[in-house]
């Protein structure tokens, strides 16, 4: 599997038979061949079909080409979607405006990856993302949301200790490749 970060917010997850796009701007999801489109702000629609693509806004589980997607009320006003591809699960967390009480995570379910929203995340919501992220025994934590250099996830990498993270074009990991503890990787915009 491989996350790439499309930007404008909008994040790629390529598995071997399907890719999912995350928040997708308009250039991205005309340009892409993705049939999996996920957008995590809470509105009333959930699952349609447009021009063989699934669009998925909302709460529910879907099941699209082998890939699980689950999405849970994160108690404010998005979604918490949980993604199963190729035999690794990525969270995907909006931007957060509290905690995720243990109960949502134990709902959610595990996962090795953690793409977070951290759009509007000073110091102590970024705390709190990474405890939430320990606490979730998260593989890799991948902020989006904020074009490197910004103030946010300059912040971010503060609280992380992460400060001198050098951004990398791709992450590409299989189930076997996985670190024994938690690292933030930081994704480069490269637009597909």
């Amino acid at each position: 599997m491989e996350i790439k970060n499309n930007g404008q917010n909008g994040l790629q997850i390529i598995g071997k038979k399907e890719t999912v796009l995350v928040n997708p701007s308009g250039d991205t999801l005309k340009k892409s061949s993705s049939r999996v489109i996920l957008y995590n702000r809470k509105v009333e629609t959930g699952l349609l079909t447009m021009e063989n693509k699934v669009l998925i806004i909302g709460p529910g589980e879907y099941e699209v080409g082998g890939v699980e997607i689950n999405g849970h009320n994160d108690g404010e006003s998005g979604v918490v979607y949980s993604v199963a591809i190729d035999g690794l699960t990525v969270a995907i967390l909006g931007s957060m405006k509290g905690e995720l009480s243990e109960k949502k995570i134990d709902k959610i379910g595990a996962a090795d990856v953690l793409l977070a929203d951290i759009s509007g995340c000073g110091e102590s919501q970024s705390k709190v993302l990474l405890k939430l992220a320990k606490k979730w025994g998260i593989n890799y934590l991948l902020p989006y949301g904020q074009r490197i250099g910004g103030t946010e996830i300059h912040d971010f990498l503060n609280v992380a200790d992460n400060e001198g993270l050098e951004p990398v074009s791709s992450l590409k990991m299989d189930k076997d490749t996985l670190p024994e503890g938690m690292e933030t990787v930081l994704l480069k915009e490269t637009l597909t």
